[in-house]
């Protein structure tokens, strides 16, 4: 069996695709996060998205198909957009930095790079550390994260205490969220194109007994 802990490793897995998703959803606030970067050797290019979603307001995302290439560390640098998701602990506890200017979208629109919307200060100064065990998903892992910190959009601050589930994966798939159960409110919805995929990845965030994000069909 393998030992995630080994793998899980501060800096990109070399010569292969590399995908960190941190999700996370405050229930007291009304409000959750996404943070997802693919680092991609073969087309020597980091995706980046980071999305911040409040309760009966538009998301503000982040997103970018062509950040360079990283290989030791997950800092990227780009236009209006710098971010570090360093690990502190491996298998433990890692810090999320995001200086960044994003777009209020409309929640039915499909977020690509060249959307439209209005500009916004995004920024992130988030504690992420482990609240089960690391758990096998596809060529990867899951587990659950406790969430802590300051998220700036625009400029107002939130002092945030969320739950949320950290993945890893190497095998060039997006993760596959479970659908909501039935009779349970989806609180808000995003929806973004990725490259070279047929259709949007369309999710949405629920603030029931289990909070937390869930997706959608188009």
């Amino acid at each position: 069996m393998i030992d995630l802990a080994i793998i899980d490793r501060g800096g990109p897995y070399p010569g292969t695709v590399d995908l960190i998703d941190i999700e996370w959803v405050d229930q007291r606030l009304g409000m959750a996060g996404l943070l997802r970067t693919v680092v991609r050797p073969e087309s020597g290019c980091t995706w980046f998205l980071s999305a911040v979603c409040q309760r009966e307001r538009e998301p503000v995302v982040v997103l970018d198909y062509d950040l360079p290439l990283v290989t030791h560390t997950f800092e990227f640098r780009g236009s209006g957009i710098w971010a570090d998701i360093a690990c502190e602990e491996e298998a433990e506890r890692w810090t999320v930095g995001l200086e960044a200017f994003g777009l209020a979208v409309d929640p039915g629109e499909v977020v690509t790079p060249d959307s439209f919307g209005d500009r916004i200060a995004m920024g992130l100064d988030l504690d992420v550390e482990t609240s089960s065990a690391l758990e096998p998903e596809g060529d990867g892992l899951v587990h659950e994260v406790a969430v802590t910190g300051e998220v700036l959009v625009g400029s107002k601050a939130f002092e945030i205490d969320a739950v949320g589930v950290r993945r890893r994966r190497w095998d060039d798939y997006l993760p596959a969220l479970t659908p909501p159960t039935p009779g349970i409110e989806v609180v808000g919805r995003l929806a973004v194109r990725w490259p070279g995929l047929p259709s949007a990845e369309i999710r949405g965030w629920v603030l029931g007994n289990r909070p937390g994000w869930v997706g959608l069909s188009a």
